[in-house]
């Protein structure tokens, strides 16, 4: 039963990883339609740095996560 469970948090936890990854591709298409330079580089600074960071963060977070929940065997 516990492994069982282990593969279900294992799912979300992919299914979690490819929609940040599909999170971040929309935050960088939504940078690179910009108008012009100086707005690119705006939404670069004021939306697409902070917003990757985070976005990586909770990537990091749930890799662990699952590396973790795999380790206690």
């Amino acid at each position: 039963m516990e492994s069982l469970s282990q593969f279900g948090f294992t799912l979300l936890g992919i299914l979690f990883c490819a929609g940040d990854v599909a999170a971040l591709g929309v935050l960088l298409t939504w940078q690179e339609r910009a108008p012009s330079p100086l707005v690119r580089r705006m939404r670069l600074l004021r939306g697409v740095l902070p917003g990757a960071l985070v976005l990586g963060a909770l990537l990091l977070l749930a890799l662990v996560q699952t590396m973790l929940l795999w380790s206690r065997q």
